[in-house]
C-alpha cells in the first residue's frame, strides 16, 4: 500500500538537507528520511492507495485536478511534468 503525503516545502527542504548530510546521493530514495521526519514531527499521511503513481495521477486528472509529477533519475536529474485534464474533458 502506498501512502499519500502532504508536506510543506520547508519540511521537504529539511528532509533533503538531512538526507544529504547523511551521505545520500542524488537519485536515491529519501523514503526512510521522510518517514522518520514525519514520525518526529507528528505528520500523518493524508491517505493510502493501492494505485501506482501513474494510475493515481490518471485518477486525479479524471476529476479535473492538475498534478505536478517529479521524477529523479540515478544521475540526479529531475524531470518535471504537469498533468492536467484536457479542456474538452471538463
Amino acid at each position: 500500500m502506498n501512502s499519500i503525503w502532504n508536506i510543506s516545502i520547508d519540511d521537504y527542504l529539511a528532509i533533503v538537507k538531512w538526507a544529504k548530510e547523511d551521505g545520500l546521493q542524488a537519485g536515491q530514495s529519501m523514503e526512510k528520511y521522510l518517514f522518520a521526519y514525519a514520525k518526529a514531527k507528528g505528520i500523518k499521511p493524508v491517505g493510502h492507495t493501492e494505485l501506482t503513481n501513474d494510475e493515481l495521477i490518471g485518477e486525479y486528472v479524471s476529476h479535473g485536478k492538475k498534478i505536478l509529477d517529479m521524477k529523479v533519475n540515478n544521475d540526479g536529474k529531475t524531470e518535471y511534468k504537469i498533468v492536467k485534464p484536457k479542456e474538452d474533458e471538463l
